[in-house]
């Protein structure tokens, strides 16, 4: 299946980039807890945008679905 992208393919980028999504939120969490709140807005900022990617590939998923 070489040159193919499938839906398969979308999905499991989808969840490699929410699941570091989720881990830049503990990061900003233990930041914030000790009181670095520049560093903990910085990675939730990064866990936004890496939630955006992954919605991203998540539509992309469902347009493979649709063709």
């Amino acid at each position: 299946m070489t040159g193919t992208v499938t839906r398969e393919y979308y999905l499991r980028v989808a969840e490699a980039k929410a699941a570091y999504a989720a881990a830049l939120r503990v990061e900003a969490a233990a930041e914030s807890m000790v009181g670095h709140q520049e560093q903990a807005e910085t990675f939730r900022r990064f866990a936004s945008q890496w939630d955006a990617l992954a919605a991203s590939y998540r539509s992309s998923a469902a347009q493979v679905d649709a063709e």
